[in-house]
C-alpha cells in the first residue's frame, strides 16, 4: 500500500466501534483478539493491529507479532499501510538496551483525526472536539429550549461552528456524534417526561444537522455513548464485560458484553431508570410508580432541594454536601444511596458484570458520596468473588463522559477488530473504508 489514498485531500469518514483493554493485568475475562491468515481477512487484521497498538502503545513490530499471532511480514505490511494513511506514527525506541539501531515503535497519531461530540440534556447542549486518543481539544456549551427542535438544531450548528473554528486541522473531522437521553425508538415512554427531550417524536433534526455541516452524524442513547467512551478511553479499557450506569438528569444504563453494547430487540435495552423499585412510590412520567429514576437522578435532586436547575447551584450544593449543612440534601443523599445499593444488587444478580462503571453529568463528589453511603453493598453473586476490579468503578471523565462518548461514535467501529462490523455499511471516504473493511452507508446512523 502506498501513500496515494488522499488522506489529506478529503475528510476521512469511518464507523463507530473500538474495543480497548490495557496491556498489563487485564481482568481474567478480558478478550484478546488474534489475527487470521485468511487472505480475505486483511481488513480484520488491520483492525487487530491498530487496536493492539492503541491499547499498548508504544509497540515494536515484535511486540505486535507476539500479541496478535500474525507473521512478521504481515505485521510489517500492515504497519506500513497504517503509517501511509497517517493513523499511526513510527519512532525509534529511546533508551532501548539493544545492540545496533534501536527498534522502531508505533503509536496512534493523535492528530490523525478529530470528531465532534454533542450531548443533549433538557435545557442545554454541550459539545467537545476530541482527537483520536480521546483528548478534548476544546469544548463549548449553550442553554437551549430542548423541546424546540428548531432551537436545538441552531444550537448544535453554533457549537460545531465554534469548535471547528478552533481546530488546527478541520479537514480531518471524521464526523459528529450526538448523545441523547433515551429511549429513542418509538415506545410508550420515548420522549416523555422532564428527563428526556420532551415533545420530540423523531430524530429528523439530525438529518438536517448532517446536511448543514456536510458531515456524517452518528447518534446514540447517552448511556450507550458513555459506555463506549469508557471502553475506548476510560476506566473500562481493561474490562470486557461491565454495566455502565449513566447518572445525569435522568438515570440510564448499558450492558457491555465482549466490549460491545447490548442493544436489545428494539435498541432500548437496560433502561434501568424506569424499573419500579419502591412499591407504591412516587408517580413516574412513564406511567408507572416508584421508578428508580425518581429517587436516583439529578432531576430527583432538584425536586428534593426545590430548585429549578442544580447546574446553577453546584458550588453551593457541593459545599453543603461536604459540611452537611443542608438537611434536605442530606436526606436526599441517604435515600438515593439506598436506591443505588438496591440497583447494584439487581444489576449484579441479573447480569453478573465484572464491574459497574458509574459516569454521566453528575459531579464526581456527589457520586462518591452516594457510593460511600451505599456501603456495605447488598449480598449478590459478585460478593466474595476474587476479581482485580472493584464492584463499583467511578469514571475519571465524570462530567465529560457523555460528550467524550458521543465523540467516540464516529470512530468506534473503525477501531473495532470484530469480524461482524466489516460487513456493515458505512459512508465514504471509499479508499480508507476499503482499507479498513467498510462500505458506504447512510447519512445518520444510530449505534
Amino acid at each position: 500500500m502506498d501513500g496515494t489514498l488522499g488522506w489529506r485531500d478529503r475528510i476521512p469518514v469511518f464507523g463507530r466501534n473500538g474495543h480497548p483493554f490495557t496491556p498489563q493485568q487485564a481482568p481474567r475475562n478480558a478478550m484478546i483478539n488474534r489475527g487470521t491468515t485468511q487472505q480475505s481477512s486483511a481488513p480484520y487484521n488491520r483492525r487487530i493491529v491498530l487496536d493492539v497498538i492503541r491499547r499498548r502503545q508504544p509497540m515494536s513490530r515484535k511486540d505486535i507479532v507476539d500479541a496478535v499471532s500474525l507473521s512478521p511480514q504481515t505485521v510489517a505490511n500492515i504497519t506500513q499501510d497504517l503509517v501511509s494513511i497517517g493513523l499511526i506514527v513510527a519512532s525509534r525506541v529511546k533508551d532501548a538496551k539493544v545492540r545496533g539501531q534501536p527498534p522502531i515503535a508505533f503509536e496512534i497519531n493523535p492528530n490523525a483525526g478529530y470528531s465532534v461530540g454533542i450531548g443533549l440534556e433538557p435545557g442545554r447542549a454541550y459539545a467537545a472536539l476530541v482527537n483520536l486518543v480521546g483528548g478534548i481539544v476544546s469544548r463549548a456549551e449553550i442553554e437551549v429550549a430542548t423541546h424546540d427542535k428548531r432551537e436545538v438544531l441552531a444550537a448544535m450548528l453554533g457549537l460545531v461552528k465554534r469548535l471547528l473554528s478552533r481546530a488546527s486541522a478541520a479537514e480531518r473531522i471524521w464526523g459528529i456524534g450526538v448523545a441523547l437521553p433515551g429511549p429513542l425508538d418509538k415506545t410508550d415512554i420515548s420522549f416523555v417526561g422532564p428527563t428526556t427531550l420532551e415533545g420530540w417524536i423523531d430524530l429528523s433534526v439530525l438529518d438536517e444537522l448532517s446536511d448543514a455541516t456536510r458531515l456524517p452524524v452518528f447518534c446514540s442513547v447517552d448511556s450507550v455513548a458513555g459506555a463506549l467512551g469508557e471502553s475506548l478511553f476510560g476506566v473500562a479499557k481493561a474490562i470486557d464485560c461491565f454495566f455502565y450506569l449513566h447518572f445525569g438528569v435522568g438515570l440510564g444504563g448499558t450492558l457491555v458484553i465482549n466490549r460491545s453494547a447490548y442493544r436489545g430487540a428494539n435498541g432500548n435495552a437496560t433502561e434501568i431508570g424506569h424499573i419500579p423499585i419502591v412499591p407504591g412510590g412516587k408517580a413516574c412520567y412513564c406511567g408507572n410508580s416508584g421508578c428508580l429514576e425518581r429517587y436516583l437522578s439529578l432531576h430527583s435532586l432538584t425536586e428534593a432541594l426545590e430548585i429549578a436547575d442544580a447546574r446553577d447551584s453546584w458550588p453551593s450544593i457541593l459545599q453543603q454536601l461536604e459540611d452537611g449543612s443542608n438537611p434536605a440534601l442530606s436526606a436526599w443523599c441517604e435515600q438515593a444511596a439506598q436506591r443505588l445499593r438496591d440497583a447494584v444488587c439487581i444489576i449484579e444478580n441479573i447480569m453478573d458484570p465484572c464491574a459497574i462503571v458509574i459516569g454521566g453529568s453528575a459531579p464526581k463528589a456527589l457520586v462518591e458520596k452516594l457510593v460511600a453511603l451505599a456501603q456495605p453493598l447488598h449480598r449478590s453473586v459478585r460478593g466474595g468473588v476474587d476479581s482485580p476490579v472493584n464492584r463499583i468503578v467511578l469514571s475519571e471523565r465524570q462530567e465529560d463522559s457523555t460528550i467524550l462518548g458521543a465523540a467516540v461514535l464516529p470512530i468506534y467501529e473503525m477501531l473495532s477488530p470484530r469480524m461482524e462490523v466489516l460487513q456493515q455499511e458505512r459512508r465514504p471516504d471509499p479508499a480508507i473504508l476499503e482499507l479498513m473493511g467498510q462500505r458506504p452507508g447512510k447519512r445518520v446512523e444510530r449505534l
